[in-house]
């Protein structure tokens, strides 16, 4: 049986009740779904990129950064789709996904505008869905990133960096990686206090450093096993995060401006559970079964 994930809520008038476990609907469209199937390694991505660039100009007196998502696979699919996230100084700002049948290649990008200096973190799940003979299904999956810091102050020019080279420039990295991680650290403290998480049995991993268990295991799994809790993981995102955050009331919001799922993996190896706080700060917890 396939695993799924379960989500749970809460808020501050049922944190002294027992945690409320939903199970999550499936949505039927082929288009508003990513489903998670046995991955072929035969098959291969060419390309696989997420990039962020910082424009000249600004707008309405915020400055631009143009987010561009593109990837290429070595033969066509049944469903290609790629999902995109972008987070600034640790909250959702941006989202995109694109989906087409019968196709190798998709290209999607678009403009984020704001009018502060930021931590840009963009992250993306390229999938493909494969029908082969026996009407069997596999999939193929792939993720790609970037990270932009963005310098816009009255007090210095508007620029950008993702290794610092200067004195500035590190001193700017050194604020908003602060900036970022103490917002993250702050969300995960409230929801372990919340549902009783012991996050000392949990092995912790960023949503923005999801990607390097591409290339090395998940501590305690091999590397096959560590593809498919990562496939998992982002159906269960999708569903769950992406389009819209279910809350302990019963109602869906948007997840625009909450933060960055944290990731925590139980040491034993029986779930992982993706935290997060929505934009009104409810603590959330999914969780999955491995």
């Amino acid at each position: 049986m396939r695993k799924r994930f379960l989500f749970l809520g809460i808020s501050a008038m049922a944190i002294a009740a027992s945690a409320i476990v939903f199970q999550l609907q499936l949505f039927k469209s082929i288009q508003e779904t990513i489903t998670f199937f046995p991955i072929d390694e035969s098959v291969h991505y060419q390309t696989a990129n997420t990039t962020l660039t910082l424009l000249k100009d600004k707008k309405n007196n915020q400055h631009q950064v143009d987010w561009k998502v593109n990837s290429a696979l070595d033969r066509e699919a049944y469903l290609r789709q790629d999902l995109g996230l972008l987070f600034i100084n640790g909250l959702l700002k941006g989202k995109m996904a694109k989906w087409e049948q019968d196709t190798s290649d998709l290209s999607q990008g678009g403009i984020i505008s704001t009018g502060e200096s930021g931590r840009y973190d963009a992250i993306t799940f390229h999938y493909s869905e494969l029908h082969g003979n026996s009407d069997r299904i596999s999939s193929s999956q792939r993720m790609s990133e970037d990270r932009l810091y963005v310098i816009d102050s009255q007090f210095s020019p508007l620029s950008s960096f993702r290794v610092p080279n200067s004195k500035e420039e590190r001193e700017w990295k050194q604020v908003l990686d602060r900036s970022t991680e103490n917002r993250l650290n702050k969300s995960l403290l409230k929801a372990a206090k919340n549902y009783g998480v012991n996050l000392s049995n949990y092995i912790a991993i960023p949503l923005y450093e999801i990607r390097k268990y591409e290339d090395q295991p998940i501590m305690g799994y091999s590397q096959r096993e560590t593809a498919n809790i990562l496939g998992r993981l982002w159906e269960g995102l999708y569903k769950n995060y992406y389009l819209g955050i279910k809350k302990s009331d019963g109602t869906v919001v948007d997840s625009l401006d909450s933060t960055i799922p944290l990731i925590l993996i139980s040491k034993d190896k029986s779930h992982l559970l993706a935290v997060f706080q929505t934009k009104d700060g409810e603590s959330i917890i999914l969780k999955q079964l491995l």
